[in-house]
């Protein structure tokens, strides 16, 4: 492996269709021992014997999940501070919400509303750069949260989640590639970002679905068109770590976007440029190295007004 050219692996969930197995022999990523971050299963992490049979390499579960429940029960003082910090986020994201609505719903009006074009294109703009600076403010308001929380419980000076950080650190210098599961995103990018992982992976291979996938970018963006309850406005969570800048990655798309919603999906895509929005339907797979793009089967990017091209590779 080249540390200074690592590969990132992208595939889409993997039900129905497996083809972990498949893109891991297509991407060219070495036989040696994989470790693996399955944190986002919760109480199922490190049920990895499926993985195990379709990689056929050695792994071995970081059980970062299972090291913050145990750092969790040893120190009240940090649990309480987590909950704290959780609370005040889910806080955070209800008003962010409750504004991001009247947004959204004026932004979607203006793309689909006929008039004077050079009127409309001006204002259209601006609907979105409206959008946009709530999603700064908001994630500003995030990391504060977040900062405020690391400057004191963090991997470099706290005794327990150092000797945590210290023995996944070993773990991890004993391989050359990462694997990360689906499951609950922002799950994940908290057992993460608690650990100080971000940095230990940055000149990892890491081959990710779906969640997975998603903490890799600068920005973690939920999205959901269909539920129960009805429609829900994409939004941003938090960053990511940042190893695959100026993507948004949208698992299962088909399933969640209302494609044929052009004016929606138009939007989607202006909101958050510069970065490509791509689908990462089942079955799909993006291979990067050193952020250029070397391979992709069935994974599609948002263009400006609102279609869906096929990826290709350079």
């Amino acid at each position: 492996m080249n540390p200074e050219a690592p590969l990132r692996l992208l595939l889409g969930p993997q039900r129905p269709i497996v083809n972990l197995d498949s893109a891991v022999a297509r991407s060219g990523i070495g036989d040696g021992p994989i470790c693996v971050i399955s944190a986002a299963w919760q109480e199922a992490e490190g049920d990895i014997d499926d993985v195990q049979h379709l990689v056929q390499r050695p792994l071995s579960d970081l059980r970062i999940y299972e090291r913050t429940e145990k750092v969790f029960a040893a120190d009240k003082r940090l649990h309480e501070a987590y909950r704290r910090r959780q609370d005040r986020l889910k806080e955070q994201q209800r008003l962010y919400r409750m504004r991001l609505r009247h947004l959204m719903v004026a932004a979607r009006q203006i793309l689909r509303t006929d008039g004077d074009p050079d009127v409309l294109a001006a204002e259209r703009r601006h609907a979105i750069s409206q959008l946009r600076a709530l999603d700064r403010h908001h994630l500003g308001q995030v990391e504060q949260e977040h900062s405020r929380f690391d400057s004191v419980f963090n991997a470099d000076s706290h005794g327990l989640l150092a000797e945590h950080a210290a023995a996944i650190e070993d773990q991890l210098s004993q391989c050359e590639t990462v694997l990360i599961t689906g499951g609950n995103v922002v799950i994940l990018m908290n057992r993460l970002r608690l650990f100080g992982l971000d940095r230990h992976l940055q000149h990892k291979n890491i081959i990710a679905w779906s969640a997975g996938a998603m903490v890799l970018c600068d920005r973690i963006v939920l999205f959901h068109d269909r539920m129960p309850q009805g429609r829900r406005d994409s939004e941003i969570v938090g960053q990511g770590m940042g190893l695959l800048p100026d993507i948004v990655l949208l698992p299962d798309a088909t399933g969640r976007l209302r494609a044929k919603d052009q004016a929606r999906i138009k939007l989607f895509s202006r909101r958050f440029a510069p970065a490509s929005c791509m689908t990462l339907d089942n079955s799909a797979l993006l291979l990067f190295e050193n952020q250029a793009l070397r391979d992709s089967e069935a994974a599609k990017r948002i263009t400006r007004d609102g279609r869906f091209k096929r990826v290709r590779a350079a």
